[in-house]
């Protein structure tokens, strides 16, 4: 069975068993293209912005011409790039390369019922605990080489995935210090149950205040990080 069949199986069992009004399907945008590739990055967000309606985000995205989401699903591309091929900051992301990009990654959100614009740390936690198995089904139908989590602060992915989801990992792992900019990057190694090590990276949400200048701080912090887990072997 295909990895799109098993997402809709999983789907409709989490909102029934889970009785929610509305689910927003998300995960895999292209199945072909996503097996075609060697580093295979799953980034991890909070929720969507859709209230109120079942949605099937994957289609959207890569079907949407409206700029709503542009600075999001832009720094996506470029710290895909980061991770991938490295290079020089992409300033320009055009809607064709957005696509592109799309189409070799995986991007689940952690509340599968729609919110607004502005998440809950507390309601998100609680969503993560108790859809924590669900979760972690998903993430197994992938088989990701790497984690990305978006959004540092209070309530980070990375320690919702940590605390409820996988139940084998490393500790937290000394940080990852960018050259271009002052932050470190906490990471640490899941076990998938396929017997799978990855990295699980707790870095900054794309959607991110600034312009170009901030941008591309983040894409060197990304090329650093994915440098660095490149020379341990980890990817």
């Amino acid at each position: 069975m295909s990895i799109k069949n098993k997402e809709k199986e999983l789907f409709k069992r989490w909102k029934e068993e889970r009785n929610y009004p509305y689910f927003i399907n998300d995960g895999l945008f292209c199945e072909e293209v996503w097996n075609e590739q060697q580093i295979k990055i799953l980034y991890v967000l909070k929720e969507a912005d859709w209230e109120n309606a079942d949605l099937d985000l994957c289609e959207f995205l890569l079907s949407e011409t409206s700029p709503t989401y542009w600075k999001t699903w832009n720094n996506i591309t470029r710290w895909t790039q980061a991770i991938r091929y490295g290079g020089n900051y992409p300033e320009n992301v055009s809607s064709s390369d957005k696509t592109a990009c799309l189409k070799t990654i995986t991007a689940i959100n952690i509340k599968k019922v729609g919110g607004g614009a502005q998440s809950n740390d507390e309601e998100i936690r609680q969503y993560g605990e108790r859809d924590s198995e669900f979760i972690k089904c998903q993430i197994e139908l992938y088989q990701p080489d790497i984690i990305i989590c978006c959004g540092r602060g209070n309530g980070k992915n990375a320690d919702i995935l940590y605390n409820y989801v996988f139940d084998k990992k490393s500790e937290w792992q000394t940080p990852i210090k960018s050259y271009s900019f002052k932050y470190s990057y906490n990471w640490y190694l899941a076990l998938l149950e396929s017997g799978k090590t990855i990295p699980v990276v707790s870095f900054r949400h794309p959607q991110i205040r600034g312009n170009h200048k901030t941008f591309k701080k983040y894409y060197d912090d990304m090329l650093a990080l994915s440098t660095e887990l490149k020379n341990r072997g980890l990817i």
